[in-house]
This record gives C-alpha cells, sequence and structure tokens, in this order.
C-alpha cells in the first residue's frame, strides 16, 4: 500500500548520504590542493637554497683557508674558534632548511662564544 513512501524515504536518505560523501570528497580535495601547494612552494625554496649553497661554501672554505696555520701544540684565538663555529652553524642550518644568507663568517647573526 504504502510502498512508494518507503521508496521515497530511502531515495531521501541515498541523496543525503551521497551529499555527505560529496561534501567529504571536496573537502579532501581542497586539503589536497593546500598540501600540493605547500610541497610546491617547499620545493622551489629548496632550488633556491641549492643554488646559494655554493657560494656559502665558497665563504666558509675562503675563511678557513686565508686562516693563518696554527704551531704545533698551540690553541686557537677566539676568532678562529668563531670562524669555525659559525661554519659549523652554517652547515646544520642549511642542512635544516633554514634560510640562506645567515651563520657565515661575518654575518649579522652574533658569532658563537668559545
Amino acid at each position: 500500500m504504502q510502498g512508494w513512501r518507503y521508496g521515497e524515504r530511502i531515495a531521501v536518505l541515498e541523496r543525503d548520504q551521497e551529499k555527505g560523501r560529496a561534501d567529504a570528497n571536496a573537502a579532501a580535495l581542497s586539503s589536497l590542493r593546500t598540501d600540493l601547494q605547500t610541497i610546491s612552494d617547499a620545493a622551489r625554496r629548496a632550488v633556491a637554497d641549492a643554488s646559494a649553497l655554493p657560494g656559502r661554501i665558497g665563504i666558509i672554505s675562503k675563511a678557513l683557508k686565508n686562516a693563518i696555520p696554527l704551531p704545533a701544540g698551540c690553541r686557537p684565538d677566539d676568532l678562529r674558534v668563531r670562524s669555525l663555529t659559525d661554519a659549523v652553524r652554517a652547515a646544520n642550518d642549511t642542512a635544516a632548511g633554514q634560510p640562506t644568507g645567515r651563520s657565515v663568517p661575518g654575518a649579522a647573526r652574533p658569532a658563537a662564544t668559545p
């Protein structure tokens, strides 16, 4: 007798379920787009950092190369220790993905204290 009402109710329930799935899929797609944009931005920054890395390594190498060698048994002075500490900090910052232009000898960051 009233089979058509049950059919209508089932159709409404199915429609509501499909709408819920569509909304969930739209939210997942939006999240995916945001994540892809974040990855793309990080990749662009990585390329920029990678191209600046040889220059940073060159600055560090030059500072270490131009350092006056120590006589045997001599302790390094404050400047040498700072240069070495800054070189290590620059390498660590680069490995951690920090922006380029920091932590090189003579940069604006305060030098390490021995």
